[in-house]
């Protein structure tokens, strides 16, 4: 049997790491999410989806952006990795992916585009009827209420069509590192390995996640200000995760 760190010596070890690299992580976090975010909602406003030709445009614009998120996503693998082994780190790692062998990451990409796309295709049918919706003037209560109950059904769908997808990917969580750890391996090679080396660690990784609710619920009372410091913390911790994974399963790549 594996030996591998408990959550708690992951957390802990993660907390260790971010002394005197908080500032270069915050920053790396807050341009990875100004440029992925920014574009997805420049998107939304130039090509709204609310007639077939404007989603279907809509559709191809920002399966190219999220191509495109995966592969900064490297260069976020590669700084967290940096700071778990006690390397220098900076922000310009976080461009590190478009520079090598950006063609991988777009194909791994690719298939998790086209996994999320199928996860959220409830979630963008309704959004499309929730547009009609609040363009339409509201003059009455009962109006007010329909609003606020589709709003409330939309929420509803994506919370459950984000937990599909997460759950669906579960397997290919090491992806975006093992670019970094394994470059002679292809983009099929890395996606089979990182189905291996999941294999009877999914169920830990998701404890590890969960273990960060508490601390994210307490981020709102701080108007997500705690996000701040919480998500360098999560990155951190996978990128702890990783480590152990890599250098304790027996089905390890080499």
């Amino acid at each position: 049997m594996e030996n591998y760190k408990s959550n708690a010596e992951l957390r802990r070890l993660a907390r260790i790491q971010m002394s005197g690299r908080l500032g270069t992580l915050i920053g790396a976090m807050l341009i990875e999410y100004a440029i992925t975010y920014l574009a997805v909602f420049l998107v939304s406003r130039i090509i709204p989806p609310i007639s077939p030709a404007g989603t279907i445009l809509n559709y191809i614009v920002t399966f190219i952006i999220q191509l495109l998120a995966f592969v900064l996503q490297v260069g976020t693998c590669l700084l967290h990795l940096h700071a778990a082994c006690d390397m220098p780190c900076s922000i310009a790692d976080l461009f590190y992916g478009f520079q090598n062998s950006p063609d991988k990451a777009i194909k791994i990409g690719a298939v998790l585009a086209v996994i999320n796309a199928v996860c959220m295709l409830p979630c963008d049918f309704m959004q499309r009827d929730l547009s009609l919706i609040l363009n339409i003037e509201i003059t009455t209560i009962s109006q007010l209420e329909a609003v606020y109950r589709s709003l409330a059904s939309f929420y509803m769908v994506m919370l459950l069509c984000m937990i599909v997808y997460f759950v669906v990917t579960l397997a290919f969580f090491p992806v975006f590192y093992m670019i970094l750890d394994f470059p002679n391996y292809t983009a099929g090679t890395i996606l089979k390995e990182s189905i291996l080396l999941m294999k009877g660690s999914k169920l830990r990784y998701v404890s590890l996640q969960l273990g960060f609710l508490p601390l994210l619920l307490l981020s709102i009372p701080t108007c997500g200000i705690a996000l701040l410091w919480i998500i360098p913390y999560m990155e951190m911790a996978s990128a702890n995760f990783y480590l152990d994974l890599v250098s304790t399963h027996k089905n390890a790549p080499l």
